[in-house]
């Protein structure tokens, strides 16, 4: 396995550290925009599927945009994502230890990372309504990229492929790329907004309570009533702080952590550690989230 910190990965200068701690074929362009704001396009070509743990060795705020490719992200408390093509990624977690799998096909990823202090003077009242939830959640996903995000990210692409990127071009870029990454969380018009402070903690809340145990999800009324929060505004501030309904959400890292588990476990052993009694109910959710029926996933794993 390969392991790396990230300001090893990203600040190394190229043909030195990076070949140290990256798998053959990586390549990372990294440009310092201002102090406090970098931006790097990582993009790679394995033949085979491959893992790295990665450490954040750094205070700072990462936003991303998947380019290409599929890869799967674990948190410290087996938390799994699945990122393909068009995710945005905003992440805080300074200090938290990552398992990253990769799999063979092209992969491209655009990554801005920025200080807190930095992005709240440029950022103004949206680093208000934004940076406390993404504290507290650590990893905001949005499966289906916001349009201009990614036309944003594909620019800076094909600057940084560029042997001498021009410098202004690259700055004018990436604050675009992060004005737009900034919007998604709010909504593709803006206008979304975020509920009132008192409503984020108890939805917080509802978000911990609802993961807590992948094989009993609490129904609505319940999440309801344990919360404090009535269910009208337990539905629409889901949404708004999270970007999915809570269905939506307890199914995407459910089957996040029946990928995980199939490593390990058979098929039908991880249905039922997940409260699934029917495994064609389990098997059409699996597919519905990855694409594959659960029994291809283990197969694959195990090649």
């Amino acid at each position: 396995m390969y392991e790396l910190k990230s300001s090893e990965f990203f600040d190394a200068p190229p043909a030195s550290a990076v070949s140290a701690v990256t798998p053959p074929g990586t390549l990372v362009r990294t440009v310092d925009v201002q102090p406090g704001l970098a931006v790097s396009l990582v993009s790679l070509q394995p033949q085979q599927a491959f893992q790295m743990a990665a450490l954040n060795d750094s205070d700072h705020l990462h936003f991303s945009c998947q380019l290409r490719g599929t890869t799967e992200v674990v948190q410290g408390g087996g938390e799994t994502r699945s990122l393909q093509a068009n995710s945005l990624v905003a992440s805080c977690a300074p200090g938290e230890r990552f398992l990253l799998n990769f799999y063979p096909a092209g992969y491209a990823n655009i990554e801005l990372r920025i200080r807190p202090q930095l992005l709240c003077a440029l950022a103004g009242d949206d680093y208000e309504r934004i940076v406390p939830r993404l504290q507290s959640a650590c990893f905001l996903h949005q499966q289906a990229g916001h349009a201009r995000a990614r036309e944003a990210a594909l620019r800076l692409e094909q600057l940084l492929t560029c042997e001498q990127p021009p410098g202004l071009l690259v700055h004018a870029a990436t604050l675009e790329f992060l004005a737009w990454h900034l919007q998604s969380l709010q909504g593709e018009d803006g206008s979304a907004g975020q509920p009132p402070r008192r409503e984020q903690k108890l939805l917080l809340a509802a978000h911990e309570r609802l993961l807590a145990d992948l094989s009993a999800p609490p129904t609505i009324e319940q999440l309801s009533r344990e919360v404090g929060l009535n269910q009208l505004k337990l539905k629409r501030g889901f949404k708004a702080m999270f970007g999915l309904s809570i269905y939506a959400l307890f199914q995407r890292e459910r089957m996040g952590r029946a990928k995980a588990l199939l490593d390990r476990h058979g098929v039908s052993d991880t249905a039922v550690m997940l409260g699934y009694s029917n495994m064609s109910h389990f098997s059409a959710a699996f597919r519905k989230q990855h694409g594959v029926l659960p029994s291809e996933a283990r197969r694959a794993r195990l090649v």
